[in-house]
Parts: C-alpha cells; structure tokens; sequence
C-alpha cells in the first residue's frame, strides 16, 4: 500500500512540474537543422518508389516505371540528399534570413489531393 502511495504522489508531483509554453511559436534550432539533414540523407532513396506508386493510378505501370522510378524519382532522390548535405554541413550557422534555422525546401507544388467545393457534405450551402 506504501508503495502504490508513494508512486501516485512521485507521479503527481511530476506531472504538476510540467507545464507548456505556448506563448511563443517554436522556432527551429541547430538540432532541428541536424535531424532534418540526416533524415533527408537517409531516407532520400524512398523517393524512388514513392514518386513510382504516385504515378501508378493515373499514368498506368509502364509510364510510372519510366517516368516516376527513373526520372521523377532518381531526380528527387539526388535533390534530397544535396539538400542532406548542405543541412548538416550548414547546420552549426542559420541559413534564412532573420537567423532562422528553417529548411530551403519548399513546399510540394501538387499534393494530389482534390478538395470539393463546395463540400459534399453540405447539402444547402449556398
């Protein structure tokens, strides 16, 4: 019974120390910038098969093979693992402007996903 005791009161005292900032935005760190470069380096061969299985559906196997495996793929590849390199030699100084730690990369230009306007759901919207 002691020891049940004592562990709900070690537990409540660890979660009554623990409070959240969110006054704040988080902003990237050297840490950020690391872990970023690393994982861009190290799973940078996944975009070989994911540009591929993208293409599959709307291109059919020949040309997914073709132009997703062997040119989208193989390009996003090499990209990623440039990107790789330059954050984590570049890690250590901030890169943006304002002395940010942000990544270069932009953002994918087609996500392939088509949002319904006006949405299904709704059956008198207007």
């Amino acid at each position: 019974m002691k020891r049940i005791l004592a562990l709900s009161l070690l537990v409540a005292m660890a979660t009554l120390t623990v409070r959240a900032d969110i006054s704040m935005p988080v902003r990237d760190n050297f840490y950020d910038k690391l872990g970023r470069g690393i994982a861009d380096l190290v799973f940078s061969p996944s975009e070989l098969l994911d540009s591929q299985y993208a293409m599959i559906d709307t291109e059919g196997n020949t040309t997914a093979f073709c132009k997703g495996f062997l040119v989208q793929g193989t390009s996003r590849m090499v990209m990623d693992m440039g990107m790789g390199i330059f954050e984590i030699v570049t890690s250590p100084f901030p890169t943006q402007t304002g002395d940010s730690y942000r990544s270069q990369k932009l953002a994918p230009y087609n996500s392939m996903v088509v949002n319904d306007y006006p949405p299904a759901d709704l059956t008198d919207w207007y």
